[in-house]
């Protein structure tokens, strides 16, 4: 064997171990502790999740129920959906994984970012249908985080522990988390990331976006930008705030500067932000987005403001049109 073929031979091993460390599915990474299919137990057939939903609520209406089981079965054969949990540090963390089945090469990736707080608006199957794997079916691997939480939280015996949501703190690490992961996963590209946030989830992925100057796109619907106008939406979500939020008597207006996008616009990174948002959103003030609009237009910033006249907070009617919006963003810039 003559010294070039032996050199060729060796950087061809090389290369072939370097890729296979990386080329990992989600049972071989350290940090994921349990993983299985979303298409499982009562979710593995359209028939068994109704009788799931009507057994557990006698008013289930069929009728009303969103989701066709065309659909249903549609994402069951194209997609690979994955609930798994995965450590950060010494706490375990709820995830989701979904793509799409046949796969070549590491696909352009969306880390999407609930809403809700606690247990509340945790994504569920009903949650990926809607929002999730219509852009998974169109060619992206789309990865989030359920966020930590252990179970309802009241004010009185809330205490620091490091285990619990606090709505843009520690959770934040949770988020950071999936880029490991993202790095190792044959299916996902890190190079070619973008960011999907929803509600709170856009308090989320400003603050991803901040941290993580190297993605690719952001996109935030209906999403929170100024948490002192969060805050004084309603007596409920002030107390909310100052329950789940550590410290926060002590450092009320540091810990919600430190949350809120639109005092630090400057510092996201330089690249395409897409804002919805519905002008009659009770939920999420306008102005949140409108604002951080205003912000981006001064500092040069690439950025589409989609407003609209009325939706409300999750802005159904326009559904299609917003699904076809987010999908173009991403194909553009991913």
């Amino acid at each position: 064997m003559n010294k070039r073929y032996f050199s060729r031979l060796v950087l061809v091993t090389m290369l072939f171990i370097c890729a296979s460390l990386q080329a990992k599915s989600l049972k071989d990474i350290d940090t994921v502790t349990e993983h299985y299919d979303c298409f499982s137990n009562v979710f593995e057939s359209y028939d068994s999740w109704l009788k799931f939903l009507s057994d557990r609520n006698a008013k289930f209406s069929k009728k009303r129920f969103p989701f066709t089981e065309a659909s249903f079965n549609n994402f069951k054969a194209k997609l690979t959906c994955t609930v798994f949990e995965y450590k950060v540090n010494d706490v375990i963390v709820g995830g989701f994984l979904i793509h799409p089945k046949s796969v070549d090469k590491a696909l352009p990736t969306v880390i999407y970012n609930r809403g809700g707080n606690g247990g509340w608006g945790s994504v569920n199957m009903g949650r990926m249908m809607y929002e999730l794997m219509p852009l998974a079916i169109e060619g992206f691997a789309v990865i989030g985080s359920q966020y930590r939480w252990e179970g309802d939280v009241k004010a009185k015996d809330f205490k620091t522990n490091g285990k619990s949501d606090e709505f843009g703190g520690i959770d934040q690490n949770d988020v950071n988390a999936l880029l490991p992961i993202i790095e190792q996963l044959a299916v996902t590209d890190r190079k070619r990331i973008g960011v999907l946030g929803s509600s709170r989830g856009g308090m989320q992925s400003y603050l991803f976006a901040k941290a993580n100057p190297d993605i690719k796109a952001l996109v935030s619907k209906s999403g929170i930008a100024d948490l002192f106008s969060f805050r004084d939406r309603d007596e409920k979500t002030a107390t909310l705030l100052s329950t789940v939020i550590p410290n926060y008597q002590q450092e009320e207006e540091t810990l919600l500067k430190a949350r809120s996008a639109i005092h630090w616009s400057d510092e996201l990174p330089k690249v395409p932000i897409l804002l919805i948002h519905a002008k009659d959103d009770d939920k999420v003030r306008y102005a949140d987005s409108q604002k951080l609009a205003e912000q981006l237009e001064a500092l040069g910033r690439p950025y589409l403001f989609a407003s609209f006249d009325d939706g409300g907070h999750e802005l159904t009617k326009y559904k299609t049109e917003i699904d076809a919006m987010i999908l173009d963003w991403f194909s553009t810039h991913l």
